[in-house]
């Protein structure tokens, strides 16, 4: 008898799968129809890319209500990309071409965004931090596009702090040091090629490799701070590497602009005296592995 339910249960299932399919491809092709129907109508020039987002929230709904993740990464992934498509295409928003741009990057990382928010709100058992990384490049990418003059130095900036950013939370909220230590090192390294190369102050050669190796060698601090999430101790290693890049940071920036050292160390000194400071104040110490 038990046998019998099995291969029932076991034949439905495909079928179930091909009605809800069909019912989605149908559901497309009629909204695809009035999408033009109203197009040829109105003729208003943008009507026709809303198709785009709309195919991905026809996707997304079915997911929602039947609790299926697989339909809602994908409807949010589309409705993300046909967010950008309508941003990029449509002559009625009275944008330039850099800020179309900048929205289609910040639309597509949305989508991956929204991805991460659903498996949070339904607390999976595994939540979707992957879609993180996709989302903080995106993301970057976009800000990049509407906040800088456009400089490969500027792109550098915001996408390795975004993906940063996003290594770092996955690591923080899944207690993975290592993704823990990538996101701090970008971090790092992404804030210290714009100010070695990007901030517009006038320096030599010298003095702007030291000012990239320091801001590297905070990136080394960041992580002794972070390790604390996932080790009752802090890890202490990441001072050997910090220490040296210091160092030899310091010492470019002593051969390139030696009137300007005195305050550059205090500052950097500084600055991971802060973070060390900020982290015994405010992070509690029950945090454990």
């Amino acid at each position: 008898m038990m046998d019998t339910v099995n291969d029932h249960h076991e034949q439905t299932l495909p079928i179930k799968s091909r009605v809800s399919a069909r019912l989605l491809i149908g559901a497309g092709m009629v909204m695809a129809g009035l999408v033009f129907l109203a197009e040829q109508s109105l003729r208003t020039g943008w009507l026709f890319t809303a198709f785009f987002p709309l195919l991905g929230v026809l996707l997304l709904l079915p997911g929602l209500v039947l609790h299926n993740f697989g339909l809602v990464i994908a409807g949010a992934i589309v409705t993300g990309v046909g967010s950008g498509v309508f941003v990029i295409l449509n002559p009625a928003l009275d944008l330039a071409l850099y800020q179309r741009l900048g929205l289609m990057f910040a639309a597509f990382g949305a989508g991956f965004g929204l991805v991460w928010l659903i498996s949070l709100i339904w607390q999976l058992k595994r939540p979707a931090w992957w879609a993180l990384v996709p989302a903080g490049v995106l993301a970057g990418v976009g800000g990049a596009f509407w906040f800088t003059s456009l400089r490969f130095i500027d792109f550098v900036l915001y996408v390795l702090v975004g993906l940063g950013l996003a290594l770092l939370a996955w690591g923080v909220f899944e207690r993975l040091l290592g993704l823990i230590i990538p996101g701090c090192l970008l971090l790092g390294v992404g804030i210290g090629n714009y100010l070695a190369w990007g901030a517009g102050v006038e320096q030599n050669a010298l003095s702007q490799t030291g000012i990239m190796l320091v801001c590297f060698a905070l990136g080394f601090v960041l992580v002794i701070v972070f390790s604390r999430v996932v080790t009752p101790h802090f890890v202490w290693w990441p001072i050997i590497p910090g220490a040296l890049m210091a160092v030899v940071g310091w010492g470019l920036y002593l051969g390139g602009n030696p009137g300007g050292a005195a305050s550059f160390i205090g500052n950097t000194g500084s600055v991971a005296l802060i973070l060390l400071g900020l982290y015994l104040l405010l992070l509690r110490r029950e945090i454990r592995k």
